[in-house]
């Protein structure tokens, strides 16, 4: 019993600490841009893995990102993205922003509004949908996204919001002298 109390509290007590994300939705972008913060100066986080593929041909398997692998006779480069992991707004549009995980050129996925509704999620978006794998241009090559993370959608901390400074003053009024 001492032992649970003495690994399990103090797991508690970091997980308490840490600062919980929420999505990134048109709501929170009005808000974050209406007190004149950019959305390029926001930490993004991605909810879950993404993993992005393409067919090599075996002349050019050298890579410049991610791993190869040699699946049914065909090199596979993969490109995986896990959840959690970093990014900065590298390019804002009126309902969506490239958002870059790695350093480069080209090493962007875009994320924006789906849905008509101001809290749907910024959602990972693809260039074209076939059988459920997205088709997108990143460092300048074509790669398909896996259907697990074509429902990939960005997050903020929710302290990002807490931060947001307000200044309000009440104008005291003139009179004729």
């Amino acid at each position: 019993m001492k032992l649970f109390i003495f690994t399990a509290l103090p797991l508690l007590i970091l997980a308490s600490c840490s600062t919980p994300k929420t999505y990134f939705t048109q709501a929170v972008r009005t808000k974050v841009e209406s007190n004149t913060i950019p959305v390029t100066k926001l930490q993004y986080y991605v909810d879950r893995d993404v993993e992005l593929r393409r067919e090599v041909s075996s002349g050019t398997t050298q890579v410049s990102a991610g791993v190869v692998k040699f699946e049914n006779g065909k090199y596979v480069n993969i490109v995986t993205l896990r959840k959690n992991t970093p990014g900065v707004c590298t390019r804002v549009y009126e309902d969506k922003m490239d958002i870059s995980f790695e350093m480069g050129d080209g090493r962007y996925l875009t994320f924006g509004k789906l849905k008509r509704d101001s809290q749907a999620p910024y959602t990972l978006y693809a260039d074209s949908w076939n059988r459920n794998l997205g088709e997108i241009r990143y460092d300048g090559k074509t790669y398909y996204i896996l259907p697990a993370g074509g429902e990939a959608r960005l997050m903020i901390k929710k302290n990002a919001l807490n931060t947001l400074k307000v200044e309000k003053r009440e104008m005291k009024g003139r009179k004729v002298e």
